[in-house]
């Protein structure tokens, strides 16, 4: 199993509309590094979501439920999407201050470039982001 931090634009498509709908298609990513990485997720894969500005923090936990597989939407079939659910949020959102703060999250991808849609975890991260969070 791979663990993955998943950015979400919280006008766009929140963890609230995630509850809400149960499921969904984990699209609108277009970064090549982003998609490399969406490529190489399996199903049973870890995510947790973050909120990016305003939020800027954590919210919760999903899973990949199905994928990766072609982008029904991308005309020119170069871009592939995953299917997730929610498992649970965290009871205490994790800021972005509080992430670069921590240094045992020092190595994490995301801290080092932000602008990646889809990053990836070590195990090690993505258990001290949730202990964070309780």
């Amino acid at each position: 199993m791979n663990y993955w931090l998943l950015l979400a634009d919280p006008k766009s498509y929140s963890f609230d509309d995630l509850e809400k709908d149960q499921r969904t298609v984990w699209n609108g990513i277009v970064g090549s590094v982003a998609q490399k990485h969406m490529r190489t997720m399996k199903k049973g894969d870890t995510t947790l979501v973050y909120h990016t500005a305003p939020d800027k923090r954590v919210i919760g936990a999903a899973k990949v439920v199905f994928g990766p597989y072609p982008d029904p939407e991308d005309k020119e079939g170069k871009l592939v999407v995953v299917d997730i659910e929610p498992i649970q949020r965290l009871r205490n959102p994790v800021p972005l201050t509080a992430l670069k703060e921590n240094r045992k999250l020092a190595g994490m991808t995301f801290l080092r470039i932000q602008r990646i849609a889809v990053s990836p975890l070590t195990k090690g991260e993505f258990g001290e982001i949730v202990k964070m969070g309780q």
